[in-house]
C-alpha cells in the first residue's frame, strides 16, 4: 500500500482545522447566566385591594444575591423599593414576597430587581438583573 500525497494533504488540513476550532472554543469564557422574574395579577384590581407579588432570581456573577420588588405609578420616573427578600449565596436562588395595597386609581408598574453583593452585609449592592415591567390597572 502506497501513500497518495493528494489524499493525505486534505486530511491533514482538515485535522489541523478541527484542532484549531476546538482550542478556540475552549478559550472562550462561559457567558454569565441568570434571570429575575416576578408574578403580578394580570387583571384589573380595585382601589384599596392588596396585591400579592412574588419574585425569584439567580445569577452566577455575584457571591451573594438579594431580590427586591419595586413599584412606581405610571408617568413617575423614580422606582420605590417595596420589599426585599433575605440575602442568599449565589446559586441558592433569591426570593421575595411583597404585599402592596392599591392606593389610587390608574396604572401601577412593578418590577423585580436582583442585587449582587460581595458579602452578606454589603452596604453597596449592585443591580445584576431586573425583570420585565408588569403593569396592573387599578379602578
Amino acid at each position: 500500500m502506497t501513500l497518495d500525497p493528494q489524499r493525505l494533504l486534505p486530511r491533514a488540513a482538515a485535522t489541523a482545522l478541527l484542532a484549531t476550532a476546538t482550542v478556540s472554543l475552549l478559550a472562550v469564557p462561559a457567558a454569565a447566566e441568570g434571570a429575575m422574574e416576578i408574578t403580578a395579577p394580570g387583571h384589573p384590581v380595585r382601589t384599596g385591594q392588596a396585591l400579592r407579588i412574588s419574585g425569584d432570581g439567580d445569577d452566577d456573577t455575584a457571591r451573594y444575591l438579594r431580590a427586591c420588588v419595586q413599584e412606581r405609578t405610571l408617568g413617575a420616573s423614580a422606582w420605590r423599593t417595596v420589599n426585599c427578600g433575605r440575602t442568599v449565596p449565589s446559586g441558592d436562588g433569591a426570593t421575595v414576597e411583597a404585599l402592596i395595597r392599591a392606593r389610587r386609581r390608574g396604572a401601577l408598574q412593578l418590577r423585580g430587581v436582583l442585587y449582587g453583593l460581595d458579602a452578606p452585609g454589603d452596604p453597596h449592592p449592585e443591580v445584576v438583573r431586573s425583570s420585565a415591567v408588569r403593569m396592573v390597572r387599578i379602578h
